[in-house]
């Protein structure tokens, strides 16, 4: 996938947090900027979807997209590269290893999937996840539609859809603690 792009995603409200999640500092880096490396280890190409607000210094900055919520901020991205499949990754998540990162890219190159995402025993998990072309179609028309739930992509039949998951998934850390975000000051305590 060469034309593979990573998208932080780093347009939330952090209203639980109190500030923006996206500007917290562990272990000397941003949320933000940790998501940015890791996302770089595996694409050759990254902006951050923060609402333009900039929070990465030196990378592009994209505004949201309609909708609300991560979908706004995939096709803000999507808006800004047309055409191209995105590597979506939400900076809350601290403990995903840039190894899962690169399995999901895999997996969609692999099995030519729309979407490539893990699923964990709580459920998919599609703010680490590949979205095709396609995907991004079908996001917006979900979102022109009032549905602005990623997880509204799983239900269509026009999509391939490959998971991560069982041993592939647990290969790369015990799930429960691979997809807890940080969303309040009590979980940034305990990262």
């Amino acid at each position: 996938m060469d034309e593979l792009l990573g998208v932080v995603l780093a347009g939330g409200r952090s209203r639980r947090m109190g500030r923006d999640k996206a500007t917290l500092v562990v272990a000397g880096r941003t949320l933000a900027r940790r998501a940015a490396d890791l996302l770089g280890s595996v694409c050759a190409e990254v902006l951050v979807a923060d609402r333009g607000r900039g929070v990465v210094p030196g990378l592009p900055s994209v505004p949201d997209g309609p909708g609300a919520g991560p979908a706004a901020g995939l096709l803000g991205a999507a808006r800004a590269a047309p055409g191209r499949p995105l590597l979506a990754f939400a900076c809350d998540l601290p403990r995903v290893p840039p190894a899962l990162l690169a399995a999901l890219v895999e997996l969609a190159d692999r099995r030519g999937a729309d979407l490539a995402l893990p699923r964990s025993p709580r459920g998919p998990e599609p703010l680490a996840a590949v979205y095709g072309p396609k995907a991004l179609a079908a996001l917006e028309e979900q979102v022109a539609a009032g549905e602005h739930a990623l997880v509204g992509l799983l239900g269509r039949d026009d999509l391939t859809v490959a998971f991560l998951e069982g041993e592939a998934l647990e290969a790369l850390g015990h799930p429960a603690d691979l997809f807890r975000n940080v969303n309040s000051p009590e979980d940034l305590r305990d990262l």
